[in-house]
């Protein structure tokens, strides 16, 4: 329990004092809905090709998809990671928009699919996802 509690503080400290921009280009956009009526989500729309930056931005809490109507989103919690059955990891934040409305962002590594990665962004009746890479 010490040894974790104290990897925590080291882990905070160091994010504090090393705050980064990560900036990654999509290669494609997909997205589904939820119908009104019945409360069901569609199926996932297929991949249209889009290329766009996004930042994740650690000094600020801050992540920003560049589109043609620029998207901010605060970040308000940061939940740990997680991986699953198939080796695929996934990070998630509760976040906020420009419009006050919250949503989850997730980021995907897909390593069952040759280290793909994805970013998905969760509202209550929508969703959607890109296809990114990180730049250097």
């Amino acid at each position: 329990m010490k040894i974790k509690f104290f990897t925590l503080i080291l882990t905070l400290f160091i994010f504090s004092c090393y705050g980064q921009v990560i900036k990654c280009k999509t290669t494609g956009f997909a997205f589904r809905s939820k119908d009104e009526t019945t409360d069901l989500w569609s199926k996932w729309s297929e991949f249209e090709a889009v290329e766009i930056l996004l930042t994740v931005d650690g000094d600020n809490n801050r992540i920003k998809i560049f589109s043609k109507q620029e998207q901010v989103y605060d970040i308000i919690k940061t939940y740990e990671s997680v991986i699953d059955d198939d080796g695929d990891k996934t990070s998630k934040w509760l976040c906020i928009n420009e419009d006050g409305l919250k949503c989850f962002i997730r980021l995907v590594k897909l390593n069952s699919q040759e280290g793909r990665n994805q970013i998905y962004v969760d509202f209550d009746d929508l969703m959607f996802a890109y296809n990114i890479y990180r730049l250097d």
